[in-house]
């Protein structure tokens, strides 16, 4: 003790201050979930999480004492060993090499002030700055910032990090075992380290729960079961600051990078400033979106290189619940297609852009407009004429049924008749950021220059599904210094972007293109092209949410170098993107059938064990039958003589549903042994009556396509390919005009 004394003496003069107590140490900031729990730390290295002494379970702070510092308590002067200083100093002046500190408290001030570089100078330091600590703080003082401070390994500093990075769960949820483990680790974190050497930290912790028992802490007994139980560690950490493989980790890359570049706070801050950072991320969802994605759910058997990325969201407040950036997160901050990504949405630009506005301008899901070629002269770059997938064309088609079977032709027709600034406009009020260089015709189909990302998307469908309110995406609602200062605040924002009726009516029509449709009525002459699936349906891919309604859209860009699926529930809106990273095509690579069995799997089991509920009804909508086929730009109700497979019932907007019959469809008399003919009395025999579709015929001024094919009539020639399907449905152009009685009986006819 004579020789210890003469040591810190000596050092008086050269020892350091107290100025830099625990509370001012570097602290991990923290991420949190919706539900308030912690998902991870600022990765940073170094995961420091502190809690009050009163926090630490006593079995904590028993473990720990009983194997550092079993005299912790009995020491004059506040818990300061001289016995074991002394010791220390006398190895170090003997040539031996440097002792670890001896004391709780010795440790303390090692891991406060200084910097071990092994020299005597070192170890008088730390002698002398235990005595100052012990002299003037408390046992519970020193113990508390001891346990907020000690190195446990895997980068966490302090008991409550540790035991998140090993256990899963808080420091006042471990068991006894657990504390064991824990206190055994600052002897030598590295080669106790449990997720390393299991056989090594098993030994370690054993000897914790031997030397508990020995001083009487727990009985043999439970010392015993303790030490038959396995070491308890959590499947994965749930505080890695240290590790890249930090738990939902596409999430938290986006949370720290919008924290930096939107919120403007430093990196500094976010990694040691002790942040508490309250996101909106759902654990479940994302989940569910990362292993859809991540499996590419439908297509198992997809290209190894071949890209997803997914954004899940809550349309009534803009909570992003998940975000799926690629199929493997590789590392910290890498590319996020999710958020980066900008590539042609394809048809699922087409309620935006199309559909909503042109039902805010006075048409409606009943309007007909005829599926044909028509080309469109654009000033400055030459006639423009869209296509659709592929043959037939199928004329006078309702918007419903355009956008259920996504029609190109339409779509283009449309904005062209409401103006592509109103449609433009529109979709920049729902969220998508199109710029002047998107006000072309193309932009009805998709052909965007700088957009759009799923996190886009699923913006812009969130405020159709919340009822016409579009609410800025949060991914960060608050942030808390230590101090109690709310540094950010993130609250609801949200603005009418859409009118609640024409909201209502476009989700029901989005709702038809996961539906199955009778093949009647549109498809009027069955063919090898007819289906009657919308592009959200087909026979092995069901798009929609197994007994939840579904509205949603898909999308597949020229060449099919992109694959798109945008929809919702009345809970919630995700956007999935699927496709290459240096863009090329595949075959076969669909909205409907790539992209849409993602959705379908992350919402399907984001859902699961919840009730379904309807999309809540406004006032100011109302249902009417229609008939199918009206004059263009014209919506009808059925007449006496429309055909009962040309009826369907539509949503309205009120007072924009029909009020007169269609007097398109006419009956005309025709010749009993060709009905192609009309009749006259020189068929010979008596007519029969047949009901036609009186639909415009097609023209040289109307279009220069389809006069190539006019008056070719019905065959087997390729005539769907330019003239629309429903033209067969015409009344004959012809009649029989003489009649002659072969020898046999038959009679044959002119025509004329």
């Amino acid at each position: 003790m004579l020789v210890a004394g003469g040591l810190v003496a000596s050092v008086y003069l050269v020892g350091p201050s107290l100025q830099s107590p625990a509370g001012q140490l570097s602290i991990s900031s923290t991420i949190y979930d919706a539900n308030g729990n912690i998902v991870a730390a600022v990765p940073n290295g170094i995961d420091r999480q502190p809690v009050t002494l009163a926090q630490i379970p006593p079995m904590v702070q028993s473990a720990f004492v009983a194997i550092e510092d079993r005299r912790f308590y009995t020491n004059f002067n506040d818990g300061l060993d001289l016995k074991g200083m002394a010791r220390a100093a006398l190895a170090d002046l003997r040539g031996r090499p440097t002792q670890g500190a001896s004391t709780i408290t010795d440790q303390l001030a090692k891991n406060l002030y200084l910097q071990d570089n092994g020299s005597i100078i070192y170890k008088l330091k730390e002698l002398w700055l235990g005595m100052q600590l012990a002299a003037h703080n408390s046992r519970s003082t020193i113990l508390d910032d001891y346990l907020n401070t000690i190195y446990l390994g895997n980068g966490a500093y302090g008991v409550q990090a540790a035991s998140l990075a090993y256990f899963g769960v808080p420091v006042n949820q471990v068991n006894l075992q657990q504390a064991a483990l824990l206190a055994g680790l600052p002897q030598a974190p590295s080669a106790y380290d449990p997720r390393v050497n299991p056989s090594l930290a098993r030994t370690r912790r054993n000897e914790v729960l031997q030397t508990m028992a020995a001083q009487g802490l727990i009985s043999a007994a439970r010392a015993a079961a303790a030490e038959a139980a396995p070491l308890g560690l959590s499947a994965r950490p749930a505080l890695v600051a240290a590790n890249t493989n930090y738990p939902d980790a596409w999430f938290v890359d986006a949370a720290i990078t919008q924290l930096e570049q939107v919120n403007h706070i430093t990196a500094q801050q976010l990694t040691n400033g002790g942040l508490r950072i309250y996101t909106t991320l759902q654990p479940k969802v994302q989940a569910a979106a990362d292993k859809a994605v991540a499996t590419m759910a439908g297509n198992p058997n997809a290209p190894s290189n071949l890209q997803a990325a997914e954004v899940v969201m809550d349309p009534s407040n803009g909570n992003v619940l998940a975000i799926v950036g690629g199929r493997k997160h590789t590392a910290p901050f890498a590319y996020d297609r999710a958020l980066q990504a900008e590539r042609q949405p394809g048809s699922s630009i087409k309620p935006l852009v199309d559909y909503i506005p042109a039902l805010e301008h006075g048409l409606t899901a009943g309007t007909v407009v005829d599926d044909a070629l028509h080309t469109f002269n654009i000033p400055g770059s030459g006639p423009y004429t869209p296509t659709d997938d592929g043959p037939p064309y199928y004329g006078l088609t309702t918007l419903d049924e355009a956008l259920r079977r996504s029609v190109n032709t339409i779509a283009v027709q449309v904005l062209n008749r409401i103006g592509i600034n109103t449609g433009v406009n529109n979709a920049q009020k729902m969220g998508l950021p199109l710029t002047n260089k998107d006000r072309n015709l193309s932009v009805a189909l998709g052909g965007t220059t700088d957009c759009c990302t799923p996190l886009d998307m699923a913006d812009a469908y969130s405020a159709i599904a919340n009822g016409g309110y579009r609410v800025t995406p949060r991914i960060i609602t608050r942030v808390v210094a230590p101090d109690g200062a709310v540094l950010v605040d993130n609250t609801v924002q949200k603005v009418r972007a859409v009118p609640a009726n024409v909201a209502y009516v476009m989700t029901k029509m989005l709702e038809t293109v996961d539906q199955p449709q009778p093949n009647k009525g549109w498809n009027v002459l069955s063919g090898p092209m007819d289906s009657n699936w919308g592009t959200g349906y087909d026979a092995t891919v069901q798009d929609n949410i197994p007994g939840w309604p579904t509205a949603g859209k898909t999308g597949t860009t020229n060449g099919n170098k992109d694959a798109w699926y945008v929809g919702y529930t009345p809970k919630l809106a995700a956007a999935v993107w699927v496709g290459f990273d240096t863009p090329r095509s595949l075959a076969n690579m669909y909205g409907g059938t790539f992209a849409g069995p993602i959705f379908r799997q992350t919402l399907t089991a984001a859902l699961a064990g919840q009730t379904p509920t309807h999309f809540p009804r406004p006032a100011g909508v109302v249902q009417a039958p229609i008939d199918i086929k009206a004059a263009p730009w014209t919506v009808a109700l059925p007449s006496a003589l429309t055909p009962a497979a040309d009826i369907r019932t539509e949503w309205f907007v009120a007072g924009t549903q029909p009020s007169r019959p269609s007097t398109l469809w006419v009956r005309r008399l025709v010749d009993p042994q060709d009905p192609s003919l009309g009749w006259t009395p020189a068929c010979g025999d008596l007519p029969i009556s047949k009901v036609f579709l009186n639909r415009s015929p097609i023209t040289p001024a109307q279009d220069r396509h389809l006069a190539l094919a006019a008056g070719i009539g019905p065959s087997k020639g390729g005539w769907q390919s330019v003239v629309p399907v429903d033209m067969g449905l015409r009344p004959p152009q012809q009649t029989c005009t003489t009649y002659q009685a072969s020898a046999s009986g038959q009679g044959s006819r002119a025509r004329g």
